[in-house]
């Protein structure tokens, strides 16, 4: 299977996973490799797609679309994420605001910028200290599933679930694609 197609798998597992759990507000930063699900969900007329600068204004968004009665998703890199942390832990957390997380996790397998690295290969261990479950998923054909499971333990619980999607599975960017 080529990247292409396996990408194509992984996110149209992923837009089924958000449909069948009543997602419907996307919050989202770009990233080279969220693009073609962000493509996909902000082509469906089912999600309201909300383009942010920062991803603690993710957050934001997030919460004011749960108290108007929406279920949301953010979407970013990890060290996005890292920098949304004090959102999430003194917004979301106790105010019992859902959300799931999919989170492109860089700083492991085959990243070359060691500037991604504090902020993603130990997330998932700052998640669990701050109290966020979470789940590392690192084969395509367990996207869909995970975010599924994720999403409706967020909701039926009332807490954010992060699903942290390391970078091989919609294929790892390659220095020299960076420097060009």
């Amino acid at each position: 299977m080529s990247e292409r197609e396996n990408a194509t798998g992984w996110v149209a597992d992923t837009v089924r996973a958000l449909e069948a759990t009543g997602v419907d507000t996307v919050a989202y930063l770009p990233d080279t490799g969220l693009d073609p699900l962000i493509e996909r969900l902000e082509a469906d007329d089912g999600f309201r797609t909300t383009l942010v600068t920062r991803e603690e204004a993710a957050v934001g968004v997030l919460v004011g679309a749960w108290l108007g009665g929406s279920a949301g998703a953010l979407l970013c890199q990890s060290s996005g994420l890292a920098n949304s942390l004090n959102a999430v832990a003194s917004l979301s957390l106790p105010a019992r605001v859902p959300f799931v997380g999919i989170v492109l996790r860089r700083g492991n397998l085959g990243e070359f910028n060691i500037a991604q690295v504090p902020g993603g290969y130990g997330l998932d261990r700052v998640l669990d200290d701050l109290g966020v479950r979470n789940a590392v998923v690192d084969e395509a054909d367990r996207v869909g599933e995970t975010v599924q499971l994720a999403s409706e333990t967020a909701f039926s619980t009332q807490s954010p679930y992060v699903v942290l999607v390391e970078q091989t599975i919609p294929g790892r960017k390659a220095e020299t694609e960076v420097q060009q």
